[in-house]
């Protein structure tokens, strides 16, 4: 009889233990039902966010390549196409400006190509660009001597490239410059000039 409730208690116990496993089992499959649920609906939220980051980043690299193109356009006619490729290194974003020779069709560095003036007008072009953005932007940008880099004989080519900017964009641009070719493309000027005091005179054009 021993021997029996020995048996029993053992069968006892591992139908206990039996039950409890598969109450655990249940749990756990539950568990993981329920964690592939939430995996599928973060997989779509991600897959979504990144479309839409796609997106916007298409259309942001549309926006900023218009504006150089056409600066570049008006001022080195045939000589350059503008691209923004994006790469992603180490989980983050990277934008590459680059040139790339209209003649070759090949990678160029205007440094090089042009010295600093292509350089000058595209730094001029992505500032504004990269202004336009703004949803607050004001209609009204202040210059601080754009274009002192450009060749002479294309800054006649850049003041027309700023009043055809402030017609596209809708906005008004003042500035400061010594060069005559700017000077003569605006709508109205304030010429500072010291006499012979050193004072300051004021004369409007």
């Amino acid at each position: 009889m021993s021997q029996k409730r020995n048996y029993s208690e053992l069968i006892a116990q591992a139908t206990g233990a039996k039950k409890q496993l598969v109450k655990s089992l249940d749990a756990c499959t539950l568990a993981h039902k329920q964690l592939t649920r939430k995996l599928q609906y973060v997989e779509k939220a991600q897959a979504f966010l990144q479309k839409v980051a796609q997106e916007t980043q298409e259309q942001l690299k549309i926006h900023v390549e218009d504006i150089v193109q056409l600066a570049l356009d008006a001022i080195f006619p045939d000589r350059y196409t503008f691209e923004i490729q994006f790469t992603i290194s180490y989980g983050k974003t990277i934008a590459e400006l680059v040139f790339i020779s209209k003649q070759t069709g090949h990678m160029v560095d205007p440094m090089i190509a042009s010295g600093g003036g292509v350089v000058d007008v595209c730094s001029f072009a992505l500032r504004l660009a990269c202004w336009t953005l703004s949803r607050d932007v004001d209609k009204v940008i202040i210059l601080d001597e754009p274009f002192r880099f450009l060749s002479k004989n294309l800054q006649e080519r850049a003041g027309q490239l700023l009043k055809e900017l402030s017609g596209k964009l809708n906005i008004q641009i003042i500035l400061t410059t010594h060069l005559d070719a700017l000077i003569d493309a605006a709508d109205k000027t304030i010429n500072v000039m010291l006499d012979k005091l050193g004072v300051s005179q004021i004369a409007y054009g």
